[in-house]
């Protein structure tokens, strides 16, 4: 992937992260009984802000690759929840986020190396 496609990839990124964050963020009842996550609406609500927070950078970021970053780190803090919501409560939900989640973070690995090599390699 070149440096210009990484680009694109991280403000797809941001395009996917935007509607979902803002539908976890503004309806996160509809969104936990849709997606079989259970009753945590407070924990949806921050998984959405976190996202939302993000969608500027990768959009619109002079600079994508601290974006991705964190994009991917907080792709692993939300697995790591699912993960424990899928042991404690046995929902499936949370155990096919999860499966989703160190994909979608595979995927960013990608982008993120090759932004590495665009941007020459500095954070």
């Amino acid at each position: 992937m070149d440096s210009e496609s990484a680009r694109r990839s991280a403000a797809f990124v941001g395009m996917a992260t935007l509607p979902i964050g803002a539908a976890i963020l503004l309806a996160p009842e509809r969104v936990g009984r849709a997606l079989k996550f259970g009753d945590h609406p407070t924990a949806l609500r921050v998984i959405g802000a976190a996202d939302l927070v993000l969608v500027p950078g990768l959009l619109a970021g002079r600079r994508r690759l601290p974006w991705m970053a964190a994009r991917a780190g907080l792709n692993v803090a939300i697995a790591a929840y699912c993960a424990h919501l899928a042991r404690s409560e046995g929902n499936i939900g949370p155990k096919i986020a999860a499966s989703a989640l160190v994909f979608a973070t595979a995927a960013d690995t990608r982008t993120i190396l090759a932004l590495r090599r665009g941007e020459g390699g500095s954070s």
